[in-house]
């Protein structure tokens, strides 16, 4: 059986440092702030702060509904990049005090996702390799996507390595 400590936490940190990275990038760019945090690749997509939101909550939700964390609220009322920024930064100093013992032995534990209309019932296991992750890096990669389409002068290794060189 996996870690899933391992699979999310750590991974999640890594990933929101690197949107961290590019939000920067974006906050240096001289391009006009209402053009990014609007920003869309089509009319009924999420804009750029609604990915950001999102992918912060993903990986909250997974600390709360697998690793048995004190669930963490955040008002999704950003209007700036730099308060994107700033959840983000709160949402890695979240992750980086959760206990990795709440995840043990929870991978079969039952995960009910309530959706508008309906719920999808995992294991915790199914939740983070099949729900959880995927969605996380969708909107990472939105985010990605819509700032670098916007003109954020941004590269591959922006969102893999957030500007730091490979070791």
């Amino acid at each position: 059986m996996p870690d899933l400590y391992a699979l999310t936490v750590p991974v999640f940190i890594r990933a929101l440092k690197n949107l961290d990275h590019v939000l920067a990038k974006a906050e240096g760019s001289g391009i006009a702030e209402e053009g990014l945090f609007g920003a869309r690749l089509i009319e009924d997509m999420l804009p750029l702060a609604k990915q950001v939101q999102i992918a912060s909550d993903t990986a909250r939700f997974v600390a709360v509904r697998v690793g048995q964390a004190a669930p963490s609220s955040m008002a999704d009322d950003e209007a700036t990049l730099a308060q994107l920024r700033e959840r983000v930064a709160k949402t890695i100093a979240y992750l980086e005090a959760v206990d990795p013992a709440g995840f043990a032995g929870r991978e079969q534990a039952e995960v009910i996702l309530k959706l508008p209309n309906g719920a999808l019932t995992f294991t915790g296991q199914s939740y983070v390799t099949d729900f959880a992750l995927p969605n996380f890096f969708f909107h990472v990669t939105m985010a990605y996507a819509l700032m670098r389409m916007k003109g954020v002068p941004l590269g591959k290794m922006d969102f893999l390595t957030g500007g730091n060189p490979i070791a």
